[in-house]
């Protein structure tokens, strides 16, 4: 039995998406502002997630 089994709620491709899709613009935003402020090593830590880790 996975989590979403145990919990009697199956989750869509559709719903993933649309977390997918919330994360990475929250991620954006993140980097925006951590680049705009020189934090190189919080730009670095996003960058990891989505190129090649």
């Amino acid at each position: 039995m996975n989590e979403d089994e145990s919990n009697g709620h199956t989750v869509s491709e559709e719903e993933n998406q649309v977390l997918r899709n919330a994360l990475a613009a929250a991620d954006i935003k993140r980097l925006v502002r951590a680049s705009r402020e020189g934090d190189g090593d919080e730009v670095e830590q996003i960058r990891r997630r989505y190129v090649g880790g």
